[in-house]
């Protein structure tokens, strides 16, 4: 019995595998997505913190405490301050830090409005004369008061003594003060004296017609004026 033996088949030999070392790994790259991605949340983040800010940013601001009409001269009970957050617009309004007292307004401003820079301007010193003209009782507006526009009128008696015809002097002119307690007219008896602002022109027809007849002040209504 003859025994045949195999021949052992060829193998080809491998070199032992070795174990990656820290200098031979390689370095991925960051992905650029992921850096646009991370600088997208930053700047989210930083517009949020400037929006909050500004939300939160308020600033002193002149409003108006009672109608003023157009060509008075601002005092202390015609404005009031406020805090409000105007953003970009608070240009156009007149802010705590500017002058508002002593100027003269170019156009009315309701009550609660804020005040825009546009409606105030400077005071001539030299174009406005104070005058007082006495005024009987119910010959003026109930509840007349400083800031109110009037038109003036004398009514000059006839030479029987009756009443005469009554002649416009003045248009448009703005009451200063009224010299009463109340600083109105209220239920007291005779005359008040209402101090007038008026131009050099009309001085001498208001004068000169408070002595030879009787005044009556007719307001002109704001949305007129």
């Amino acid at each position: 019995m003859t025994l045949r033996t195999q021949p052992a088949s060829a193998t080809t030999s491998r070199p032992p595998e070795r174990a990656p070392t820290r200098n031979s790994q390689r370095i991925r790259p960051i992905d650029s997505r992921l850096l646009a991605g991370i600088a997208l949340i930053i700047g989210s983040i930083a517009l949020t913190s400037i929006a909050i800010g500004k939300a939160g940013h308020t600033t002193s601001v002149w409003i108006a405490a009672r109608d003023v009409p157009s060509g008075v001269v601002v005092t202390k009970s015609d404005v009031s301050l406020v805090s409000a957050n105007l953003s970009q617009s608070q240009r156009q309004y007149v802010l705590e830090s500017q002058p508002v007292l002593g100027l003269r307004t170019t156009h009315d401003v309701a009550k609660g409005e804020f005040i825009p820079g546009s409606a105030l301007t400077p005071v001539k010193s030299t174009s406005l004369r104070l005058v007082t003209v006495p005024v009987e009782q119910f010959h003026a507006p109930a509840g007349l008061a400083r800031g109110d526009l009037v038109d003036v009128y004398i009514t000059t008696a006839s030479e029987s003594g009756l009443g005469g015809t009554a002649a416009l002097v003045a248009t448009r002119v703005a009451v200063h003060s009224v010299e009463d307690d109340g600083g109105t007219f209220g239920a007291s008896s005779g005359s008040v004296g209402v101090v007038l602002e008026l131009t050099r022109e009309n001085v001498s027809r208001v004068v000169s017609g408070t002595r030879s007849g009787s005044v009556d002040l007719v307001r002109v209504p704001m949305d007129q004026s």
